[in-house]
């Protein structure tokens, strides 16, 4: 795999979003959420961007009062792991996946740390990553 450019690099968290949308049921919050992340990389417009962004904030809102959904994404990276590591196994040397890998470990932390935090007087896990 080679270095990419911004626009190589739009296009494909487009396509890999695609491949993650396949696996989820039509309707699902995490869908949406991912949907909204999706406009937002293929919008030329700066009203579809904002609405795009206000969608993904208003997802996270709402993640941090929902167990059940923090659940499902739990399990939903929990498979996606298994995918990867079994995919791994052909390809000990792949750079590529062992950075998706620690990717997915690390977003799994996160969705278990927002999971774990619910149980103390209602409060979330703040998670600031930049």
């Amino acid at each position: 795999m080679t270095l990419l450019n911004g626009t190589e690099k739009v296009q494909f968290l487009i396509d890999l979003f695609d491949n993650h949308m396949a696996k989820l049921p039509n309707e699902s919050s995490f869908r949406n959420y991912i949907e909204s992340i999706q406009g937002f990389l293929k919008a030329d417009d700066l009203m579809l961007q904002k609405a795009a962004i206000s969608n993904s904030i208003l997802f996270f809102e709402i993640l941090e009062h929902s167990i059940t959904e923090i659940d499902s994404i739990i399990s939903y990276f929990e498979r996606y792991l298994e995918e990867l590591e079994a995919e791994l196994q052909g390809d000990l040397q792949n750079e590529f996946l062992k950075g998706k890998i620690k990717g997915i470990k690390h977003a799994l932390v996160i969705a278990r740390m927002m999971r774990h935090g619910r149980g103390y007087q209602g409060e979330g896990v703040n998670i600031i990553i930049d």
